[in-house]
């Protein structure tokens, strides 16, 4: 007796719906995307009981023919593939030819379509994929699609199903994706009979990307420029780093108008953030890609959501470097905000009455807030110029002044088990003082003996005044007059011998000064100093993956750059003879394992115990918290932050400067109408 027959056609049908359709929400993916495809530009979603018993897909596209109709709901029925060179470039979204069958077969169907140039249109009525109505009817021209009771005659896949607020939730999130693929398209989703979701279809993309992530994350978003590298195009927004959430969820990625999950696109974005976002944090945002058809495969899954590239590295380089070039050309400053309040009807008499009595240069002052708050809502009252002291300004002019009345003193360090010799310019009084108070001053390294020492520590403590070597050159009797020096920042105090206020034209800036000079000292070490290397005594053999054989052997140069000396050693193992100065060689196997991990996911392959190594050595050597500082080292500090796009944050992700802008402080005044 044969063991082996065929499937009827309804099972077989069947089996592609548990494919195709998990739930209400892979219905109105299909839909939508058959919808765009038609080049409808008004698209209505509706759905009732999170549409499991009802949702209703409605485009304005260019419909379907009487005599086509029937036929897309057969399997392998499709207008968009002629021959298998069309699988090679595809440029539609839905393109199986096996949606339509695959819903028909577990829900009941009304179709309703027309084409512009016929007088009448079509309505078609299934039953568990059985045409068993076909009328002509009076319609728009478009396609309307109404599914009722789905999994009706599937009772087992209903178990499934989550509740009617969670499937509801899935379908949104599809509307939403499809929205921001497409601004030139006209959104609206109706959930039981009220309308949550819309889009004008203007085809500006912040306007989806607006309603997707909402006002307050909104606020936190940057523009991504578009940025092109061998034919591969991105662009997009994403959050500042001080605004990280603590999964993955808004991290949206689109190919060539299609949303997809991509390992590639995630990995190069979250390396942008490397070392500006707070450790356990992910950042957020709507990157787009666009690259030729032939170079992305998109039949590799059965829902689309995942695609497979001809040119991975391409892709990652196109992200990543979008993404830090947008990243490095804003602040990334977090602002404090006045708390929103709700206006009441005494709020609103109380606030015209005292309009009223306002005179009129005040009372002009704008009232209304914008949709997506910025600082630049408000201009910011011009702060007046700031006179430097003639003393401070003498220092500055005149470098032989600073030594005037001060003696060299030579203070020991110890860093990573050696003693640095530095050497500080003291008065008598200062001399006189403990050390843990004086130190906070800039330590000069001996030009003669210390030179070295000081780039390899990359100390970084201020003023910046240059040591001098002539320490015999007499000091001037009559110095030039002092020169103001004019600077867009002035400092107003410090707090707590932890953060500096200052100010600028945009408003007050609270900065703190350990994470400030931490991050100094970190950028300083990995850009101008390289760790040097330590020769092991034996060799140490690791063992690895053959995949991880294969991304370690094609990427051997850029591991040898970061100090490692290795070389492949038999089949699926490398020998390695050397590493970077103060790596246990004990954990050197779990190095080398990591750093295929990261080529495997298209990342730079520098260890995590590296940058570890060198967040030790900055935030040692780096100012701390409740340190003295006097006026003139906050004046010179503030404006090296502010002058460095790269201090944004320290090198564990917290950030460096918070900034209250002046509209912000006069909405807590109430001196502005909120």
């Amino acid at each position: 007796m044969p063991i082996i027959h065929e499937l009827s056609s309804h099972l077989a049908d069947l089996i592609a719906a548990g494919e195709v359709v998990e739930r209400p929400a892979s219905v109105a993916k299909e839909l939508i995307e058959n919808a765009i495809d038609a080049h409808a530009t008004q698209i209505t979603i509706e759905i009732e009981h999170g549409g499991i018993s009802y949702l209703r897909i409605a485009d304005n596209g260019c419909g379907m023919a009487a005599e086509d109709a029937p036929i897309a709901f057969r399997r392998h029925a499709t207008s968009k593939l002629r021959t298998e060179e069309d699988l090679a470039a595809i440029g539609t979204l839905g393109f199986r030819g096996e949606a339509l069958a695959a819903i028909a077969s577990v829900s009941r169907i009304d179709l309703f379509t027309k084409q512009a140039e016929t007088l009448a249109g079509l309505h078609l009525h299934l039953e568990a994929g059985v045409i068993t109505e076909q009328e002509e009817a009076g319609c728009v021209t478009g396609t309307t699609m109404i599914i009722r009771d789905l999994f009706f005659n599937t009772p087992a896949r209903m178990k499934f199903l989550r509740k009617d607020f969670t499937e509801a939730g899935y379908v949104i999130s599809v509307v939403e994706h499809a929205a921001m693929s497409h601004p030139e398209i006209a959104f609206t989703m109706i959930r039981d009979g009220r309308q949550v979701f819309a889009t004008a279809g203007n085809g500006k993309l912040i306007a989806p990307v607006f309603s997707v992530f909402g006002k307050e994350m909104t606020a936190n978003l940057i523009e991504v420029p578009k940025f092109s590298r061998e034919q591969v195009s991105a662009w997009g927004y994403i959050t500042k780093p001080h605004a990280g959430r603590p999964n993955r969820s808004m991290q949206h990625f689109f190919v060539n108008g299609r949303y997809v999950k991509s390992r590639v696109m995630q990995a190069a974005l979250e390396e942008a953030y490397r070392n500006q976002i707070i450790t356990g944090k992910y950042p957020s945002g709507a990157i787009f890609l666009t690259l030729p058809l032939h170079l992305v495969d998109v039949n590799v899954h059965p829902a689309k959501t995942e695609v497979k590239f001809a040119q991975e590295k391409n892709v990652f380089d196109s992200v990543y470097i979008a993404c830090k070039n947008a990243l490095e050309q804003t602040d990334n400053v977090p602002e404090i905000r006045a708390a929103d309040k709700r206006p009441t009807r005494q709020d609103t008499v109380s606030a015209q009455q005292q309009t009223l009595a306002l005179p009129k240069e005040e009372a002009a002052v704008p009232s209304a807030t914008p949709d997506i708050p910025t600082s630049k809502a408000q201009p910011a009252a011009p702060v007046p110029p700031k006179a430097e002291p003639p003393q401070a300004a003498e220092q500055a002019s005149d470098p032989a002044a600073v030594k005037k009345g001060k003696y060299p003193v030579v203070d020991s360090y110890q860093m990573l088990g050696r003693t640095i010799k530095v050497r500080t310019l003291h008065t008598e009084a200062e001399k006189a003082m403990p050390l843990h108070q004086n130190r906070v001053k800039k330590p000069y390294v001996d030009a003669d003996d210390f030179e070295e020492e000081e780039h390899k520590l990359g100390w970084d403590y201020l003023p910046q005044v240059a040591p001098q070597k002539e320490s015999a050159a007499p000091a001037r009797s009559d110095p030039e007059p002092p020169q103001t020096v004019q600077s867009a920042v002035r400092v107003l105090g410090e707090a707590f011998r932890t953060y500096i206020i200052a100010e600028d034209e945009k408003g007050i800036l609270l900065i703190d000064k350990h994470a400030a000079h931490e991050r100094m000292i970190f950028n300083r070490l990995r850009k101008e100093v390289d760790l040097p290397k330590q020769g092991l005594l034996s060799p140490v053999i690791c063992e690895v993956t053959p995949a991880e054989y294969a991304a370690l052997t094609e990427q051997l140069d850029e591991i040898r750059k970061i100090g490692f000396e290795i070389d492949p050693f038999g089949q699926n193992s490398f020998a390695v003879r050397a590493v970077p100065a103060y790596l246990d060689s004990a954990v050197i196997p779990e190095t080398v394992a990591e750093m295929a991990d990261k080529l495997m996911n298209n990342r730079v392959p520098v260890p995590d115990r590296l940058d570890d190594l060198i967040h030790t050595v900055s935030c040692k050597s780096a100012i701390k918290a409740g340190m003295d500082t006097s006026p003139e080292e906050m004046q010179d500090f503030c404006e090296r932050v502010l002058a460095d796009p790269e201090i944004t944050c320290c090198p564990h992700g917290r950030p460096v400067t918070v900034r209250l802008s002046r509209y912000e402080l006069d909405k807590m005044f109430k001196r502005v109408n909120q």
